[in-house]
């Protein structure tokens, strides 16, 4: 299974703002250090702040920071309703795709347990087994902030 970029997105900017312990950091900050595009980030922040994910403020001082603990954020959870609507293979799209296999094909219900088995699997970790699974996480995120701040600041 390959999830799309928008929940891998969702998900690094979860991360860093999950290591990030002091203050807001802002969607172009979190692009800027993580190379990714602004614009994307913006949607994606948008999002998650819509979803409960993130809290953010507006301005010239504001930025973004995680609205609830690395705990309480299911990975499976937060995929489900990022890749809602991403369907794996034409029939699993919502108006039934244009396979002409689909009325009698046995593919479809085999893909959605097997989806629905990988969506369970991550249904028990959460973003805290994420930065516990690997200790290098915060120390990598405190670098390239450490590297942006000193970039900026030529």
């Amino acid at each position: 299974m390959q999830i799309t970029k928008f929940s891998d997105y969702a998900l690094r900017i979860l991360i860093h703002l999950a290591t990030h312990e002091e203050g807001l950091m802002s969607t172009r900050e979190i692009a800027a250090m993580q190379n990714l595009p602004f614009n994307h980030l913006a949607k994606i922040s948008q999002w998650l702040t819509h979803e409960g994910y993130v809290e953010s403020t507006r301005g010239r001082n504001g930025g973004m920071r995680m609205a609830l603990p690395p705990n309480a954020i299911s990975i499976g959870g937060l995929l489900r309703k990022s890749e809602r609507g991403t369907p794996l293979v034409e029939c699993m799209k919502e108006d039934g795709g244009c396979c002409v296999m689909t009325p009698a094909c046995g593919l479809l219900p085999i893909l959605n347990e097997a989806q629905e088995a990988f969506f369970a699997a991550l249904d028990t970790k959460t973003l805290q087994d994420v930065l516990e699974g690997n200790r290098g996480m915060k120390n990598l995120i405190r670098a390239l902030e450490v590297s942006h701040a000193l970039a900026s600041s030529d």
